[in-house]
């Protein structure tokens, strides 16, 4: 790929691996037949929305899943089932980012909210030995609870594209979204769809953004 100076890349199911559904089989689970009611009635708020552009605190977005159902559920059940999307980052994508970062400005930008935040640095340090995730491995990193942004508006690429002083010909964006992706394409960045359990090293190299190792296939499952 030609041209291409600047590396963007989404965080979940492209950097990190998510179990998707695992948010609503949990709250299925915790609220039985009343889910549609309470699920229902949370979506036309805009509960998650709010929350994942800083519009809700984390004590006020648990409440409003806590109270969703009639019976209360504890602090605990929420918070649970809520980060139970995490399943693994390989090492080998650490090492991807820093030698990325040799050739191209690395950037994250993702649709995040403080307790997932906070999951993964604790997720980090945890397995990884990581505290400094964001200086280490990026040259920007945006999350939409702190900006206040989120994707697919458009507004979120073109502060990306403002604050890191990036020229968007000259930036590609991986993202496992359709819509994600056309958006950015919207505004001129080059946005590839990055399907869900394609191995990320595998597509940077297959763009030519950069060389394959064998390495990286191989400790890709640690």
């Amino acid at each position: 790929m030609q041209g291409i100076k600047n590396i963007i890349f989404d965080f979940g199911n492209v950097l990190f691996d998510l179990d998707l559904p695992s948010v609503e089989r949990n709250l299925r689970q915790l609220w039985g037949e009343r889910f549609p009611e309470a699920a229902a009635r949370l979506q036309s708020s805009h509960i998650f929305e709010l929350y994942e552009t800083g519009g809700l605190s984390t004590e006020e977005f648990v409440d409003a899943l806590r109270f969703a159902a009639g019976t209360p559920l504890t602090e605990e059940q929420v918070v649970g089932a809520w980060n139970s999307i995490f399943l693994q980052m390989p090492k080998a994508r650490f090492d991807l980012l820093l030698r990325l970062r040799d050739g191209y400005k690395v950037f994250l930008l993702s649709n995040i909210n403080e307790l997932h935040a906070a999951w993964i640095d604790d997720y980090l340090l945890r397995e990884h030995g990581i505290s400094d995730f964001h200086q280490r491995y990026f040259d920007g990193v945006y999350y939409s609870h702190l900006i206040r942004l989120r994707k697919p508006g458009r507004d979120i690429y073109e502060y990306v594209l403002a604050d890191a002083e990036l020229r968007p010909e000259e930036s590609v964006f991986f993202d496992d979204m359709e819509a994600n992706v056309e958006a950015a394409r919207q505004v001129g960045i080059r946005g590839i769809l990055h399907p869900v359990g394609k191995e990320i090293i595998e597509a940077l190299a297959e763009l030519g953004l950069t060389p394959p190792s064998s390495d990286d296939f191989e400790s890709s499952d640690e």
